[in-house]
C-alpha cells in the first residue's frame, strides 16, 4: 500500500506591515445627531422607491424571458422576482394602514423616505408625521 507524504507547508513571507486604523473605543466613535423634531415621511419618496422596486422585478422577469440569463440566475430569477414583489405588496399594505391613521407613520419612516427639519419641503409632496396616542 502506497503511503501518502504531506504536502510541504508555503513559506511564510514577511509582507510589511499595514497601518491599522486605531481601534474603535467610546471615544473614537462620532455621536449620532439625537432627533429633535417628529419622524416625517415623504409619500412620494416612499411611491418612488415601491415603484424602483416593481421596476427592477419586471427587469428580472423580461431578461429570464429573453434568455438573457444563465442557469444559475435563471434558477434564481423567480424566487427574486417573487421576493420583490412580496415587499412591495407588505410595504403597499402598511402605507395603506398609515394613511387611514391605523399605523403610526413612524413605522414607514426611513432613511429612504426621511424628510429631515434642514430640507426644503416641496409642496406637492404629502408628509406623513408620527403621532402618539395618548
Amino acid at each position: 500500500m502506497p503511503t501518502r507524504r504531506k504536502k510541504k507547508a508555503p513559506e511564510e513571507t514577511n509582507a510589511p506591515e499595514e497601518s491599522k486604523p486605531p481601534e474603535e473605543s467610546e471615544e473614537n466613535v462620532p455621536e449620532e445627531p439625537e432627533e429633535t423634531g417628529p419622524k416625517v415621511v415623504s409619500l412620494n419618496r416612499e411611491l418612488s422607491v415601491i415603484g424602483l422596486s416593481v421596476r427592477c422585478a419586471q427587469i428580472a422577469a423580461t431578461m429570464e424571458a429573453h434568455g438573457f440569463m444563465d442557469e444559475d440566475m435563471k434558477a434564481d430569477s423567480p424566487h427574486g422576482v417573487s421576493s420583490v414583489l412580496a415587499l412591495v405588496g407588505a410595504r403597499l399594505d402598511l402605507l395603506q394602514a398609515v394613511i387611514r391613521r391605523e399605523v403610526n407613520p413612524a413605522v414607514l419612516w426611513g432613511s429612504h423616505n426621511a424628510v429631515g427639519e434642514h430640507e426644503a419641503r416641496v409642496d406637492e409632496d404629502v408628509l406623513l408625521t408620527e403621532w402618539n396616542r395618548a
